[in-house]
């Protein structure tokens, strides 16, 4: 996993777009002619993509992005625009709240200029604020896929529901379907969907590496010790903060394989059974906190779910004795860090 660099915001300027005409002035002098507004806002609405820009507006991000940046902003298409806003039961972008609609806008927009040359698969900062709740000064981080090319990969959007609970919604990727216009503050890239920001479940089934560890969430969520219903929608609940070491396929294909298929699946969850699933994840997640990596020391105990302490060795660098992946730590989602690990706690 590969991270870019994180944001800058440079000062902010007001845009100005001036319509002028050609002629005389009445003190005899020509009138200059119009300027052109190459700013990314500019090249988006000349381009036409104006649903995108109203939403900018509608936030009080117009000054920003009329800065000097220089900013990379994923611009998506009007349709994806129009969807996105109903998720949130609107049918304009001023009817979602500044706020949210900041923080899916935001989630679109990385600091300096990326070309599509740069990107790789992993993940990349964007310049949505983790809440201020967990951490004052992390952003989340949106999954880059250039196989796709995507920004994200088809998954879920959690949200809460009207029954005091979670919906899980499948979302298509945003796929990048114009790269690298040129603009006087950054680049532009066009996608044809939106994403939508999430806690750490939401983002967990938007990275295939992490397909087996949603599966034995999903397994365990059915466990009768479990106390938190739906753990995928559980881990993205927005009013908690969570620091979860997320094991890859590769982890627990090497811990769990319990057929020795080559494959870990339902076969092999099932004779595992639901309870002991549950105990094994609950051993990698800590609930109302989030801890960056460099908040852990050498020695330090972290008290997971389950009640057990697994120690941090920081020369090792593992937890609980599984490795943790040094490329895939502090990996932001809107309520708290996936800290990526090459093994599975207690195998």
């Amino acid at each position: 996993m590969k991270y870019l660099s994180t944001l800058f915001f440079g000062g902010f300027a007001v845009m100005a777009i001036s319509l002028t005409s050609c002629g005389e002035d009445d003190g005899g002098g020509t009138t200059p002619p119009p300027t052109t507004d190459n700013s990314i806002l500019g090249v988006a609405a000349d381009q036409g993509y104006t649903d995108f820009v109203a939403a900018i507006d509608a936030c009080g991000l117009t000054p920003t992005l009329s800065g000097d940046g220089p900013f990379t902003v994923f611009v998506p298409a009007n349709a994806a625009v129009s969807a996105a806003i109903g998720l949130f039961g609107a049918t304009d972008p001023t009817q979602v709240g500044a706020d949210t609609l900041s923080s899916v806008l935001l989630t679109h927009v990385l600091g300096g200029e990326v070309y599509a040359a740069d990107l790789a698969t992993g993940y990349v900062k964007s310049a949505r604020p983790v809440s201020t709740d967990f951490t004052p000064s992390s952003f989340v981080d949106i999954f880059v896929n250039t196989a796709g090319p995507s920004i994200a990969q088809a998954g879920e959007v959690i949200l809460p529901d009207a029954m005091g609970g979670f919906s899980r919604i499948p979302f298509a990727a945003a796929n990048i379907v114009v790269t690298d216009i040129q603009c006087d503050n950054g680049v532009i890239h066009i996608v044809d969907n939106v994403v939508v920001p999430g806690g750490i479940g939401q983002m967990l089934t938007a990275n295939p590496e992490f397909a087996t560890l949603v599966a034995a969430l999903e397994f365990g969520s059915t466990s009768s010790l479990n106390p938190y219903g739906d753990l995928v929608a559980a881990l993205s609940d927005p009013n908690t903060a969570f620091t979860l070491f997320a094991p890859t396929n590769a982890a627990f294909l090497a811990a769990v394989d319990v057929d020795m298929d080559g494959d870990v699946d339902g076969d092999d969850l099932n004779t595992l059974g639901a309870d002991a699933v549950f105990g094994v994840l609950a051993n990698h997640f800590v609930a109302g906190g989030m801890v960056l990596s460099s908040e852990l020391t050498d020695g330090q105990t972290i008290t997971m779910a389950s009640g057990s302490g697994q120690d941090f060795n920081a020369s090792a660098l593992t937890v609980g004795g599984a490795e943790l992946n040094a490329g895939g730590l502090d990996v932001c989602a809107s309520n708290g860090a996936i800290h990526t690990l090459d093994g599975v706690i207690g195998f």
